[in-house]
């Protein structure tokens, strides 16, 4: 019996989408503010407790943390290292606050180079962006802290994949001078939209909160050229109720990987992401490189038509450098060989923390299948 197996789930147990449903009916009876209120102060207080910051500062998106982040560290005429593998609003961001990214090759686990960090380090780069692909902090950032705190260089965590992710029980988002999550609907935890800044710095707290709310000093006196970056109080209720569920939504996708783990050693040909043992993954993805020459997009298609499994969204398919938007940006197309190799033999398998052992089994058999079907097994 061919299952329907989606890329991913929401995980909203009944009492959650209760709790939801009553705080916004209290809301809406209250006439409180709609936007930036009291439910967003609480969600901020208790995702910093959780991340382990001073501060945490909730935005309109992932994409809005990243750029307000730049602009409070004024990257203005300066260059910011990013690596090329990581979605496009990474280097947006740069771009927006009036700086210049620089690509920089990735790694076998789909991260930053430190290698080709350090060849494209020049007096004029003021910031390097560590970006946690698929859920994973890479162990080289401890590497790049040092190399960075040497060279008077900001660290500022892409941390968009890795709600929850530790590196030697250090959670994602405590490492840099300030970070950025996206609460977009596919990730780990979500609000639909919406993102959180988290920091430790005074200063830098104080700018994104003025940043966010179109400059505004007091009343409509404007200190600064903002925007409207603010998050919604039907927004930060969901998100309070996803990070209560976090750790929870962890533990079940990293049951469901280490079923993969497991079953996928009964299919040579395939060669999953490898997770060093000082770091704890939220498995956002559930990366598996295919041999060399072999088409991810004709599986995709092959799985789901035939077998109803689709796989989950890359990460990424298309790197930086390679993208025709950034071609200004881009000295040598050919001098990321990592990314060009990776990024377009990369698929994603379906995860979900209700995900059962029938459907993982399901998927890893369907899998097995379709590479015959391809010839490729």
């Amino acid at each position: 019996m061919m299952l329907k197996i989606p890329p991913f789930k929401y995980y909203f147990p009944r009492e959650a989408i209760k709790n939801i449903t009553e705080r916004m009916k209290s809301l809406l009876e209250s006439g409180d503010y709609l936007t930036q209120g009291k439910y967003a102060e609480e969600f901020e207080r208790k995702f910093a407790s959780f991340i382990g910051v001073k501060y945490a500062i909730s935005v309109s998106s992932g994409t809005a943390a990243l750029e307000i982040i730049f602009h409070a560290l004024n990257i203005k005429g300066s260059k910011v290292l990013v690596p090329t593998n990581t979605f496009a609003a990474t280097a947006y961001g740069v771009i927006r606050a009036g700086g210049r990214p620089v690509f920089v090759d990735i790694d076998r686990d789909l991260n930053f180079s430190l290698s080709d960090i350090r060849r494209k380090l020049s007096d004029d780069v003021k910031a390097i962006v560590p970006v946690h692909i698929g859920g994973l902090v890479s162990p080289r950032l401890e590497a790049l802290l040092e190399l960075a705190e040497e060279r008077g260089i900001y660290v500022v965590e892409d941390a968009a994949h890795a709600h929850g992710s530790e590196l030697k029980d250090r959670k994602a988002g405590t490492f840099g001078i300030a970070n950025a999550f996206s609460f977009f609907s596919t990730k780990v935890m979500t609000t639909g939209e919406g993102g959180m800044i988290t920091t430790n710095d005074d200063e830098i707290a104080d700018t994104a909160r003025l940043l966010r709310n179109q400059g505004k000093v007091k009343g409509n006196l404007l200190g600064a050229i903002g925007y409207n970056w603010r998050m919604t109080e039907f927004q930060a209720i969901i998100g309070l109720e996803q990070l209560r569920l976090l750790p929870e939504m962890i533990e079940g996708r990293r049951r469901v990987a280490r079923m993969y783990d497991e079953l996928l050693m009964g299919i040579p040909c395939l060669e999953p992401l490898q997770i060093p043992s000082e770091c704890k993954m939220n498995y956002y993805k559930y990366v598996v490189f295919l041999p060399k020459g072999c088409d991810p997009e004709a599986l995709r298609a092959h799985l789901k038509e035939k077998y109803g499994v689709s796989l989950a969204g890359y990460v990424y398919e298309v790197p930086l450098h390679r993208q025709p938007v950034f071609k200004e940006y881009v000295d040598d197309p050919g001098g990321f060989p990592v990314a060009d190799d990776l990024c377009y033999r990369h698929i994603a398998l379906p995860i979900y923390p209700q995900m059962t052992e029938e459907e993982v089994h399901y998927v890893v058999e369907s899998l097995k299948s379709a590479l015959k079907d391809l010839g490729w097994l």
